[in-house]
């Protein structure tokens, strides 16, 4: 609910000043963000991590329902930031920057969307880090699962012989931060207390071990 209340508060605000109804047919851009983040929700896939979504997105609606004067990069901006929030309350990987492009095609149907979208490589800003004891290791945190170990193809990369490949997984969901161990060979401890698969909340200041590796959880 929060979500949809800051969405539609912040879609008003772009609207403002251009008509009560931005779009001349059914849909308002509040009930077009919507259907983009059903759509988007809905469109998640399980991967190896947990649900995940393409994010590169774009989006195809009927021109008639466009209105000349809306400002569409800002439209677009909009929207990319309400599927880059959802994506976080969801904790759904997106495997880089949430874009959204939105596109005119006479082929679609009034009031409805097409979405089509795609992986690319687009940075994003670290909502998480891990800080080793004497502070001069930090290891960003940036999409809301990713996966810990010592493997080239982990997310934070701890090269340590004694840190297993796949290690561990940290993602965040409603609110709240989870870690869960993924099988590893010297284990994951928070505070002193080891942990199974099964994932565990965890706070700013909790001490992780992955291995013989200690680091502090801290919330950017």
């Amino acid at each position: 609910m929060k979500l949809a209340r800051e969405l539609e508060r912040r879609l008003e605000r772009l609207v403002d000043g251009i008509s009560a109804t931005v779009f001349r047919g059914k849909m308002h851009p509040v009930d077009f963000a919507n259907r983009l983040l059903r759509a988007v929700d809905l469109g998640a896939v399980d991967g190896p991590l947990g649900p995940q979504i393409d994010n590169a997105l774009e989006v195809r609606v009927n021109p008639t329902e466009l209105d000349a004067d809306l400002d569409m990069h800002a439209l677009e901006l909009e929207l990319a930031a309400a599927v880059t929030a959802l994506a976080a309350q969801r904790g759904i990987r997106t495997g880089g920057g949430v874009t959204v492009s939105v596109r005119m095609d006479d082929t679609v149907r009034v009031g409805s969307i097409r979405l089509d979208s795609a992986p690319t490589a687009v940075a994003m800003v670290s909502w998480a880090q891990l800080i080793s004891p004497t502070g001069r290791h930090v290891l960003d945190i940036h999409d809301n699962r990713e996966l810990i170990g010592r493997g080239e193809d982990a997310d934070i990369v701890i090269s340590h012989a004694e840190v297993s490949r796949h290690h561990a997984l940290v993602f965040r969901t409603e609110g709240r931060v989870f870690l869960a161990d993924l099988g590893s060979v010297n284990g994951t401890t928070v505070n002193g207390v080891a942990l199974g698969t099964n994932p565990i909340t965890i706070a700013p200041g909790d001490r992780l071990t992955f291995g013989p590796t200690t680091f502090t959880f801290r919330i950017t």
